[in-house]
């Protein structure tokens, strides 16, 4: 009997054993995750932290008095008018830097100068407080350059958006005497009566293949920087030549045959006046599949 029991409490034990094990590990690997956890809420609430404290607000704690609120008020009115002023100083001092001959003798309007004040001195990151500097350069050269309208515009921009509008001034191209700048897609060729049921009537090239998609122009759309929709030229005479320029390139399109219009995105006034401050070359990819689809209608020079 007594050599039976010792047999009979080994397996006992050895199974108890390993629940105690197989139980202590499962909490290491709950702890070990919630570790974790832990540390990514802490660094994701010491990245919230840091961002209002540039605004000058704290985090409040239960032992604050009510005389220590009117201080952190005081604080951040303090922080919050300081920045503006930096923006401003930071704005001035790129403003500076650009060397333009005044084209005009006019002074700036007193109603502009300060609607640009109180817009700027919210812009606080460097690309887009190098372009409200240059702005102010370019007004102070030639007063009535930008609107008003512009202004609004460009404060509501993004750097994403700004650098979607740059995209979009890389395929701008313009005609010979008209104002505003265009994206030309493509063209349209009217089919003729024996054709008509054959002939491929739209020929585009894909904007997306070159860096711009189709969302991108609708943010464009929505910025109110090109109009709404596609728009189709009035049909072209054939040998009529039109002169284009694209960033630096000259050409010349001459229809080859009757029926033919092209389409393109058009910028508004905000995106013209604005355009001409993005230092953007030619995108030469978008430019050369423009030319190969237009030379099958077009003599191009």
């Amino acid at each position: 009997m007594s050599s039976v029991e010792p047999t009979s409490q080994s397996p006992t034990l050895a199974v108890s054993n390993s629940t105690v094990e197989s139980k202590k590990e499962v909490p290491a690997k709950e702890s070990k995750t919630a570790d974790v956890k832990s540390q990514a809420t802490q660094t994701h609430q010491q990245k919230i932290e840091r961002l209002f404290a540039q605004a000058g607000v704290s985090q409040p704690k239960s032992s604050d008095l009510k005389s220590d609120l009117s201080k952190k008020v005081s604080r951040r009115q303090y922080m919050v008018l300081q920045r503006k002023l930096l923006n401003l100083e930071k704005i001035m001092t790129l403003a500076m830097q650009y060397s333009l001959e005044a084209s005009s003798n006019d002074a700036i309007d007193p109603d502009w100068f300060f609607s640009f004040v109180e817009m700027a001195e919210d812009i606080h990151s460097l690309p887009m407080q190098e372009l409200w500097g240059k702005i102010l350069a370019v007004e102070v050269a030639k007063a009535g350059s930008f609107s008003l309208r512009t202004l609004k515009t460009l404060k509501q921009l993004t750097q994403k958006d700004a650098q979607t509008f740059s995209k979009a001034v890389g395929m701008a191209c313009r005609q010979k005497h008209r104002a505003n700048p265009q994206i030309l897609v493509g063209y349209y060729q009217k089919p003729r009566i024996w054709s008509f049921l054959t002939l491929q009537k739209h020929h585009q090239v894909n904007l997306a293949e070159y860096g711009l998609s189709y969302p991108e122009i609708l943010s464009l759309i929505d910025m109110g920087l090109i109009y709404n929709s596609e728009i189709e030229s009035g049909e072209l005479r054939p040998g009529q030549k039109v002169e284009w320029r694209c960033g630096k390139e000259v050409f010349f399109l001459t229809a080859a045959t009757t029926g033919i219009a092209l389409n393109y995105y058009k910028f508004t006034s905000t995106g013209s006046e604005l355009l001409s401050l993005v230092g953007v070359a030619a995108n030469k990819h978008y430019l050369a599949g423009l030319k190969t689809l237009l030379g099958r209608s077009f003599n191009i020079s």
